[in-house]
C-alpha cells in the first residue's frame, strides 16, 4: 500500500457505559486501550449511552465521565440513551422505532440532558443498533457535528451532518481504506452477541494491526479529529 497522504486510524467503541465489565475504571478493555496508546499511540472514540438499559445515567456518574475525559486519548461521542427499545423484535435499535419529530426530540433532550449534567457535549453520534427511521436521523443532525454509520445500515438515509462510512471489526485482517484515506476500526467494549469485543485475543489482534500499520505514513486520530 503506497500512500501520498498520511492515512488516517480511527478507533471507535461503541456501548461503554460506567458499569463493571463495560468500562468501569479498573476494566481489563480499558487496560488494552491505555496500553495501545501507549505503545502505538493510538486513539480512541467512545460511543457511550447516556442511560445505558436504564441503569447507567450519565449525571450519577460525572466521577467516571471526567475520568474518561482525562485521558487525552480518548474522545466521548453519544450512543442513544436507553440503547435499548420498547419493541422486542428490533433488537437494541433505539433510533429505528422513534418514528416521529416529538419522539425523536424528546430523546435526544433526554440525552444531551445527561450530558449537560456532566459538562461535556458530545460531538459525535453512532445509532444504538445501527438502525436509524429517517425522521430521527433527520433531527439528529441537528445535534452532532457527525454521524459514524456503516454502508448496509444506512439505508439511503440523508444526514444534516457529515457522515464517516466503514466499520471493520478489531479481529479481522482483511481491513479496507474508508472515506478516501481512513482506516476505521469499529468494535464494542464487551458483549456476548458477537465476536468483536475487547477480549485479549482480539486485544492482541489489534496489536498486530496496528504494528503493520505503523510502518506505514500514518496518524492515529479520533473521528472529531478527522472532521
Amino acid at each position: 500500500m503506497v500512500l501520498n497522504k498520511p492515512l488516517n486510524i480511527t478507533i471507535s467503541i461503541d456501548d461503554i457505559n460506567p458499569l463493571k465489565g463495560w468500562g468501569a475504571e479498573g476494566d481489563i478493555q480499558m487496560t488494552y486501550l491505555e496500553d495501545l496508546n501507549k505503545e502505538f499511540g493510538a486513539k480512541f472514540t467512545l460511543f457511550i449511552p447516556s442511560n445505558w438499559h436504564k441503569q447507567a445515567p450519565l449525571s450519577k456518574h460525572k466521577d467516571w465521565v471526567d475520568w474518561l475525559k482525562s485521558k487525552d486519548y480518548f474522545e466521548l461521542a453519544a450512543h442513544g440513551h436507553y440503547h435499548q427499545c420498547e419493541r422486542n423484535n428490533i433488537g437494541q435499535c433505539e433510533f429505528f422505532e422513534l418514528d416521529t419529530t416529538e419522539k425523536a426530540k424528546d430523546r435526544i433532550n433526554l440525552i444531551l440532558k445527561e450530558w449537560e449534567a456532566v459538562g461535556h457535549k458530545p460531538e459525535g453520534w453512532r445509532n444504538p443498533g445501527w438502525l436509524g427511521n429517517p425522521v430521527a436521523i433527520k433531527e439528529l443532525g441537528k445535534h452532532f457535528k457527525y454521524a459514524a454509520i456503516h454502508y448496509e445500515h444506512n439505508r439511503n438515509n440523508k444526514w444534516l451532518c457529515k457522515t464517516f462510512y466503514g466499520a471493520d471489526g478489531i479481529n479481522i485482517t482483511d481491513i479496507k481504506v474508508h472515506n478516501d484515506n481512513m482506516i476505521m476500526f469499529q468494535s464494542h467494549i464487551a458483549g456476548d452477541w458477537n465476536d468483536n469485543v475487547w477480549n485479549k485475543s482480539n486485544y492482541n489482534q489489534m496489536r498486530l494491526s496496528l504494528e503493520y500499520f505503523s510502518k506505514m505514513n500514518v496518524e492515529f486520530k479520533t473521528l472529531k479529529e478527522c472532521l
